[in-house]
């Protein structure tokens, strides 16, 4: 015969459960102030607290900034990272200057062929001038150098030239360039006119005497041939002559004067191409130069942008020093502790996320300020005041020796 056993009915609801722990019946600790920092559960305490070693009591908190021994050794920057943090834009940089080097020299080759290769001592009638192009050679030479000085500077020192000396040097060259540029384009069309106004000459005659005229007419198989006008024909024709076209020239007869003229007809076509490279080469450095102009501007407008702010933290950081030797700020802990006086601003430092917090709580007087708690700015780390009316001093700002909770075992209330 079974006994069956007294069941025992199930508390109601929202009665509380009873308890065989005798630290059950304590009574419950003060509940926490709406603007205190809620604390973090007792999983959360030993996931953040598992790997952290156990200090004695009064041990200052290490530094969360400070990093470990091994990874302090910063790894060694190849030169692509130093340049990188030099000028982000040097490759591009380079890259411009490297088309202006190429540009110059290719110009500076054709300009210096065009010049050691002259046909004859005059330029009156000569395919290219010669004045007309060693103007180029001066502005190409010194964008050559000019670069080769910003490369160098900056692969060994790691760092661009000042940007103010870049824009004095930039449009002072495409400035330069114009000017050349267009010596340079007088000196191509001199070459394209040859030979276009029914002649060699310029005016489409010879003038081999005082009493007789004619004039050179291309013939059929591309040679220019000189034919006598016969309604002015008085006297032979005479290439001595000091009112030859070619007088300078200094020929022995007219049939030298003939050859030297056709040799002028063959070589413009060649003459012309590497003429009109120079040019292009010359306008490659115009624009070129330029870009490097506005550029140099930006990075200058930047670099005092840059520096505006740099002095502006400076000052803050003044200013900051200067607060926290007065006592206006007191700083975390660890630090040189500061007892504010009554009426004083207090700060507290908030402990990272994971930490229990210890609030500290001061007396205020009327209209003064009590800073609020992260939990009340949405924030951590920061010490942000927050303004108590007088009305509300009693009822939200506990007085001093107010116990604060704590967060420790077996241990009192913690006074401020």
């Amino acid at each position: 015969m079974s006994i069956s056993q007294p069941q025992v009915a199930p508390p109601a609801t929202g009665a509380p459960a009873a308890s065989s722990n005798p630290q059950d019946y304590i009574s419950q600790s003060p509940v926490i102030p709406s603007e205190s920092v809620t604390r973090p559960s007792a999983n959360t305490n030993a996931n953040v607290n598992q790997d952290t070693p156990i200090v004695p009591a009064g041990t200052p908190s290490p530094d969360p900034n400070t990093i470990p021994t091994a990874a302090a050794a910063d790894e060694p920057l190849s030169l692509n990272d130093k340049l990188n943090a030099g000028d982000r834009y040097w490759k591009f940089k380079f890259a411009i200057m490297t088309v202006i080097i190429i540009t110059g020299l290719v110009g500076i080759g054709c300009f210096a062929w065009l010049m050691t290769t002259r046909t004859g001592v005059s330029d009156y009638y000569i395919l290219d001038s010669y004045w007309a192009l060693w103007p180029s050679l001066i502005s190409w030479s010194i964008s050559i150098a000019w670069c080769l000085i910003c490369i160098i500077v900056f692969i060994v020192r790691k760092r661009t030239v000042h940007p103010g000396v870049r824009v004095s040097m930039e449009l002072l060259l495409w400035l330069a360039f114009i000017v050349t540029a267009l010596f340079a384009l007088l000196s191509l069309q001199n070459i394209m006119d040859y030979g276009i106004y029914g002649g060699p000459d310029e005016w489409g005659y010879d003038y081999s005497s005082s009493s007789s005229h004619g004039d050179y007419v291309l013939a059929a198989n591309n040679t220019w041939v000189w034919q006598e006008d016969t309604s002015y024909i008085t006297s032979p024709r005479d290439c001595t002559s000091r009112y030859s076209v070619f007088s300078e020239m200094n020929f022995k007869d007219c049939a030298e004067q003939d050859a030297f003229v056709n040799k002028l007809w063959a070589e413009k076509p060649q003459r012309a191409r590497v003429n009109l490279t120079g040019v292009v080469c010359q306008f490659f450095g115009l624009v070129l130069h330029f870009v490097l102009f506005v550029w140099a501007c930006v990075d200058t407008h930047r670099r005092n942008r840059t520096k505006v702010s740099k002095d502006a933290e400076k000052l803050a950081a003044g200013i900051v020093q200067t607060m926290i030797g007065n006592g206006a700020i007191i700083p975390p802990p660890g630090q040189a502790h500061v007892q504010p006086s009554m009426g004083q601003r207090m700060y507290y430092q908030v402990p990272p996320q994971g930490y229990t917090v210890q609030h500290m709580y001061m007396q205020q007087a009327p209209g003064q300020q009590q800073f609020a708690t992260p939990q009340q700015m949405g924030q951590q780390g920061y010490m942000v005041p927050m303004q108590y009316h007088s009305g509300q001093q009693g009822a939200n700002a506990p007085g001093v020796g107010i116990a604060g909770p704590s967060s420790e075992k077996g241990t009192g209330p913690r006074y401020a």
